[in-house]
């Protein structure tokens, strides 16, 4: 990460990939693999953008990783390994909601970042109903799973207390909705604003772009 990072925010993320990581190797003790792999997964995207851009200088905005971090370890950690989700009933309503508001703000820096490459005027209409059908798709995706993991493993993913599994799958969906337009909407607002974010982020798709146009000898 660039020097221009608040040590509070380094110190921060490193606590929460060392949580997240602590997480992983407990669930693995206790042979839940899908926690486990889950958890390790999830600090392997923090590491995505030096693996896409082949150098150690780019990385997600702070801010993100903090996000993403957090949200990953309250699900993983908190719901799943102290049972959070079994004491209240509305945990799980609110980390869907904050995941499906990281997982649409990440699908607006993709979308961020082709408008930049690309030159291009952005239709923000057009844009946020693409943000939201991603985000309500990949929250469908993970209702699809965790209907998997239920018949297939027998876990207990899916329904809450006081709703029946359909209904706690149907709002499930609703807030993940809601989440991913929020998101779409706020993103904007976020950029313009933070000159660090929108500095990083463009940086990270010139290096795209660059590598895009290299000559093939080169390659």
């Amino acid at each position: 990460m660039s020097d221009d990072v608040p040590r509070w925010e380094l110190i921060t993320a490193w606590a929460l990939r060392v949580a997240l990581v602590a997480s992983g190797v407990a669930f693995l003790v206790e042979e839940d693999w899908g926690f486990g792999v889950f958890c390790f997964v999830a600090v392997a995207l923090v590491v995505a953008p030096m693996i896409v851009s082949r150098t150690t200088h780019f990385v997600w905005p702070i801010e993100v990783e903090l996000v993403l971090l957090t949200l990953v370890t309250a699900h993983a950690t908190l719901g799943y390994l102290f049972g959070f989700y079994a004491r209240l009933a509305i945990f799980d309503k609110i980390l869907h909601f904050s995941d499906s508001m990281l997982i649409g703000f990440l699908a607006f820096l993709a979308v961020y970042v082709a408008h930049y490459i690309r030159s291009d005027r952005s239709h923000r209409w057009i844009d946020v109903i693409a943000i939201f059908l991603v985000t309500l798709g990949l929250g469908a995706f993970w209702e699809i799973c965790e209907f998997a993991a239920d018949q297939w493993f027998g876990t207990h993913t899916q329904g809450s207390q006081g709703m029946t599994r359909i209904a706690d799958t149907m709002w499930d969906l609703i807030v993940d909705g809601a989440g991913g337009v929020l998101a779409a909407i706020l993103g904007p607002i976020y950029m313009h604003h933070s000159r660090r974010t929108r500095a990083r982020v463009r940086t990270f798709a010139d290096h795209l772009e660059h590598r895009g146009h290299r000559p093939a000898a080169a390659a």
